[in-house]
């Protein structure tokens, strides 16, 4: 992260315009916390009546040049006007270039200006018609901190290796769409031709491999609705590892390895974990939800980063396990077990709009605790909360501003939609105290939302129905307050009283339990925001593993 500061400093220095949609991130309105937006960004991120038609199909045909790192496509978008226009808005980076529009319906005049592509029609199009349009473009996609859209880079043995990743920067940086998280197609076809001794990876299913001159178009189908920033390539020698794998449901089923041809057997022995954390998953949310497009785990050029893109996950280029308790054999990865997760949070059930992105993140984190719980002891899933609070910024609130084109992977100030969404997660859990209830309600979720996008405000009327209480003041504290609860306490060892108060929490109304742990033994105490006194032995220590999320301070 602060490599792609210090890049997008020296660039906008350098006088490049390529980052600076990115810069206000990291110089926002001090009044708010959150960056000045402009008219573009609103225009860009909320729903106005060029953006009045829903996609049903994307089909994606694209050409990748890996010597002089250009692309050159025809996207065919199938849609249903929401409401009667005679103009539409769709977005593509303007570094693209469009070489023909053709539609359905008679074009009066189009024009591509920044990063959006006003199309008019001759007349106004009724609602509920349905229509398409193709559009063909070619270039050389920007290049943002080497992240991305495209990372063109060369394996061990010089053969070309490319992964697309447009999380955060956008899917308009390599191809026309609807940017708007909300609008997912209900299928979509990904065609890459490359030269003929590279393989391609893409989410779905492979459904030929047809030959073009000297090269060859590889051709994927997905059949299920996906987000538009799962949608995905990947370019290299790659082989392919088979893992069979009997589902929940008894299915046989198998996860698919892509890997390096020359780092095959390195793979196949990392990723032979890959089962036992769909193993884990299926039993906290249910089955994997695209058998049908496939399970695919995919060795890309994201370094120690990786992505969830839908059945086709990337994973970065390095092996290791950063997780393993002492004493423990089984050693994990806990970035695959994020992935993974994402699959259930993110891509089976999908935020409405980018400011409810905390419903991908901080659940897929959480994740990686709960499956660790589920692998070792207990009590290491209170330690690995206590090493995501370390993370936890507390510089920004988690619900981002909804309806504008919003980055949450940026800057670090963001990073609290990962950890502090994972300890709100956590926090919700140990208060409710009753695990059976609490994931039959996170499942319930996934079943009751499958395949579609949800607000953050769904989530916590579903949240109170199925728990029979109003955690609302709960949710408005961890998502909408740059900071978590704050305990005020003293120990006065000569009365051996503990005196306690929040600083910033709840209305009295509201109990929040917190634990207070005294030697073997465990106390509950409910502040309130009048000073309480209770005796105590010594001095407890309070231990977020056991009640939640919270900060403490001092009493003066």
């Amino acid at each position: 992260m602060k490599k792609l500061l210090l890049l997008i400093i020296v660039s906008l220095i350098a006088g490049s315009c390529r980052y600076k949609p990115f810069v206000k991130y990291y110089f926002p309105n001090k009044k708010e916390g959150f960056p000045r937006f402009s008219k573009l960004d609103y225009l860009q991120g909320e729903t106005n009546n060029l953006r009045a038609y829903d996609i049903t199909t994307y089909d994606w045909y694209v050409k990748v040049d890996p010597e002089k790192e250009r692309i050159a496509g025809l996207m065919t978008i199938e849609f249903e006007m929401e409401m009667q226009q005679d103009s539409i808005l769709i977005d593509l980076h303007s570094k693209l270039k469009v070489d023909n529009i053709e539609s359905s319906f008679p074009i009066k005049n189009w024009k591509h200006r920044k990063d959006l592509l006003y199309i008019v029609y001759s007349e106004p199009v009724e609602k509920g018609v349905t229509g398409s349009i193709n559009i063909a473009y070619h270039g050389k996609p920007a290049n943002i901190s080497n992240e991305g859209p495209i990372q063109w880079r060369s394996d061990s043995n010089d053969n070309p290796w490319i992964s697309t990743q447009t999380e955060g920067i956008g899917a308009h940086y390599m191809m026309p769409c609807k940017e708007l998280l909300y609008d997912e197609p209900e299928q979509c076809f990904i065609r890459v031709e490359v030269p003929g001794s590279l393989v391609v990876v893409a989410n779905g299913t492979l459904d030929s491999v047809t030959t073009k001159g000297e090269n060859r178009v590889y051709h994927h189908s997905v059949l299920n609705p996906i987000n538009i920033y799962n949608i995905s390539f990947n370019i290299g020698d790659y082989e392919k590892i088979t893992f069979p794998y009997t589902d929940i449901n008894g299915e046989e089923q198998e996860i698919q390895v892509f890997a390096l041809s020359h780092q095959i057997d390195t793979a196949r022995s990392f990723y032979s974990q890959a089962p036992l954390h769909v193993k884990e998953l299926e039993k906290l949310y249910g089955s994997f939800p695209w058998w049908r497009d496939g399970c695919k785990i995919v060795q890309t050029t994201l370094g120690g980063s990786a992505m969830e893109h839908q059945s086709a996950i990337s994973m970065g280029s390095y092996f290791y396990n950063d997780y393993a308790p002492p004493k423990y054999s089984l050693k994990v990865n806990t970035t695959l077990i994020h992935e993974l997760a994402h699959e259930w949070w993110g891509n089976l059930l999908t935020g409405n709009d980018y400011c409810d992105m905390w419903l991908h993140e901080g659940f897929a984190t959480y994740a990686e605790a709960l499956v660790i719980e589920q692998l070792y002891q207990p009590n290491y899933y209170g330690h690995y909360m206590w090493l995501l609070s370390l993370n936890v910024a507390n510089e920004r609130a988690i619900l981002k501003p909804c309806g504008v084109r919003y980055n949450s992977w940026v800057s670090p100030k963001d990073g609290d939609i990962y950890y502090k969404g994972a300890l709100l997660l956590h926090t919700l859990r140990m208060q409710i105290g009753d695990d059976e209830a609490f994931f039959s309600i996170l499942k319930g979720a996934l079943t009751t939302f499958a395949k579609q996008n949800i607000t953050t405000g769904t989530f916590i009327n579903y949240f109170n129905e199925m728990s029979k209480k109003d955690y609302s003041p709960l949710f408005e504290v961890y998502l909408k307050e740059k900071s978590p609860p704050v305990l005020l306490y003293s120990y006065d060892s000569t009365q051996s009283i503990l005196s306690f108060k929040w600083k910033t929490g709840f209305p009295d109304n509201f109990p929040f339990k917190v634990v207070a742990t005294l030697s073997n033994d465990k106390i509950a105490l409910t502040p309130t925001n009048s000073l309480q006194q209770i005796e105590m032995k010594s001095m407890p220590i309070f231990n977020i593993g056991d009640f939640g999320y919270v900060l403490t301070e001092e009493l003066e």
